[in-house]
């Protein structure tokens, strides 16, 4: 055993541009190896991740699917969507607000004017309106930034300590208008105070508002923002929801919170169909939903899915055709490697056949001869797979680990190959090879 060991040192230093020619091969075959695996690599990672970089989209809607904005959607089906499955969720509510002493003004009169009512009715069957008229500042509650529809972070002008994320927490912290802020006078730190109603939309013909009276509250500008940018959902000032619903829940409990818009995107969007399965038992329909026994419906009241999810099924279609396709020809390619490495190990050792036969005929068995010739063949192909891995690392963006599976991946192959060449090689008669070499 130590004699192999030394003969095959001596075949791997001795013939320098064999062993130079077999590194090669190995380098090139590994780099084919590492291409094949970081392809199917990342196609799996990106079908992964998919549902973080391009997830499903849920939308309330009214019945009609063509309204997505100014309805009233039950704070209980954005509840259930959030247990159901939905992630982030991208919701407004909208209320209003009475900055200027004319409006404040109406706003007293018409609550006293309510109160009065309510005091002087004879029974709770005498219907009194607690709708307040419309205020002079449009507020909208949104759950983060992307509600807003401002588009750009770089638009607004923050102040110092504050950051967008401001509205997503529950603290009386606002944005305004420069408009807003010009005709008040409000600048960033200042603090102010002004009554609130929260907004409901109504009517089944046509879209109404009804605005319910609050209270007053203080708010602290943390920030503008320029008027004139278009949003989906224009206002004097932005607040976070969460405080304006918990406000509500406070001062008007027997006015439950309703949202204006929601939309969601599925935390694990590979669990879709799942997700749709639910919805069945929730009381949300698809587009063009009826619910039975109703003759009229209301063109603002939302209890309507409506699924914005083909281009997360396209993509996830296309990269798993693209795994599928990559997993068929995954034994075909390594037995064309196989088949490579016995080519190449049956022409770059074919030139030793002689020195082969000479050793046999001094009565040495074939096997110790092929075993020397297969550890110096391996030798040279593992240098050669090592010398791959940081390659396979810097041009094709794989891991550690994922180059040294290929190194692995390769040296079986490179194992079963040299056998099969090797094999091929010393399938000749010594004699007959030697008398036709003279």
């Amino acid at each position: 055993m130590k004699f192999i060991f030394t003969e095959s040192g001596y075949q791997l230093f001795r013939y320098r541009g064999r062993s130079v020619l077999l590194c090669c091969v190995s380098l090139l075959l590994c780099g084919c190896i590492a291409f094949y695996l970081g392809s199917l690599s990342s196609n799996r990672r990106a079908l992964e991740t998919l549902g973080e970089n391009t997830p499903a989209k849920v939308r309330i809607s009214n019945v009609n699917a063509d309204t997505f904005d100014d309805m009233t959607i039950a704070y209980t089906y954005g509840d259930l969507l959030e247990m159901l499955g939905v992630g982030r969720v991208v919701a407004t509510c909208q209320a209003g607000g009475y900055y200027s002493a004319e409006s404040q003004e109406a706003l007293n009169t018409a609550h006293e004017e309510m109160v009065r009512q309510m005091e002087e009715r004879e029974s709770d069957w005498v219907y009194v309106s607690t709708y307040m008229p419309e205020g002079d500042v449009h507020i909208y509650g949104v759950t983060n930034f992307e509600a807003t529809g401002l588009g750009w972070a770089g638009d607004v002008t923050l102040g110092e300590g504050y950051d967008l994320s401001l509205l997503e927490g529950d603290e009386p912290l606002c944005l305004i208008s420069d408009k807003m802020s010009q005709s008040t006078g409000l600048e960033i730190g200042d603090t102010f105070t002004m009554p609130v109603c929260f907004l409901q939309f109504t009517s089944s013909f046509g879209v109404g508002k009804a605005f319910s009276y609050m209270n007053e509250y203080s708010f602290t500008v943390a920030g503008t923002y320029p008027a004139r940018i278009e949003t989906i959902h224009p206002a004097d000032m932005y607040l976070p929801l969460d405080w304006l619903r918990d406000r509500l829940k406070e001062d008007q409990p027997e006015n439950p919170f309703t949202y204006s818009s929601y939309t969601g995107y599925l935390a694990d969007s590979m669990k879709l169909n799942e997700f749709k399965d639910s919805l069945k038992d929730c009381g949300l329909g698809q587009p063009f939903f009826l619910p039975t026994g109703e003759m009229f419906v209301s063109l603002v009241s939302a209890r309507t899915i409506y699924m914005d999810d083909e281009e997360f099924i396209r993509s996830a279609e296309k990269l798993g055709a693209s795994i599928r396709q990559y997993e068929m020809f995954l034994a075909p390619f390594f037995i064309v490697v196989v088949f490579l490495v016995t080519m190449s190990i049956f022409l770059v050792l074919r030139g030793c056949r002689r020195d082969m036969a000479i050793a046999c005929s001094l009565g040495r068995p074939k096997v110790v001869t092929a075993a020397a010739n297969l550890m110096a063949a391996l030798s040279a192909q593992l240098l050669g797979a090592l010398l791959a891995v940081p390659v396979s690392m810097l041009l094709t963006g794989v891991g550690f680990g994922t180059a040294m599976l290929v190194c692995g991946a390769f040296m079986l192959c490179a194992l079963m190959g040299d056998i099969v060449g090797l094999i091929m090689l010393l399938r000749f008669d010594a004699l007959a090879l030697l008398t036709a070499a003279q």
